[in-house]
């Protein structure tokens, strides 16, 4: 092989070696410090990062949306970003929520004294 040969192959193998992907904590850092430049300081919380073919997928969640941002793992450019609202899953009819529950006890506590007031013979005093 001639010297110019080992050369040009050497060259390429150094060129390889740095040309070395980012991680998925280097994209999250270029991800939230680009929302950060967009007006959103607080309330970002990172998601989810994945790398398919040299690119990564990176969701931010903000307060009331998500943000999905495309970053290039090899340069660290932004190819693309999308800020989307929530989706909000469906509630159910009666949402069991703490004040709801200390509700329901407070009529059921209020219905009860109220009965034992009037002297309403029921099935509650055989019950407890």
């Amino acid at each position: 092989m001639s010297s110019a040969d080992e050369e040009e192959e050497s060259y390429y193998e150094g060129e390889q070696e740095n040309t070395q992907l980012l991680n998925a904590h280097e994209v999250t850092l270029i991800a939230t410090n680009f929302l950060r430049t967009l007006g959103n300081k607080r309330g970002l919380k990172p998601i989810k990062a994945s790398l398919e073919e040299e690119k990564y997928t990176v969701d931010v969640q903000l307060r009331k949306k998500i943000a999905t941002m495309q970053i290039d793992a090899i340069n660290g450019g932004i190819n693309r970003y999308e800020i989307k609202d929530k989706v909000k899953e469906p509630s159910t009819f009666f949402p069991h929520t703490q004040k709801n529950i200390l509700l329901i006890c407070g009529i059921v506590a209020i219905s009860i004294f109220v009965s034992g007031l009037l002297a309403i013979q029921s099935f509650l005093p055989s019950l407890f």
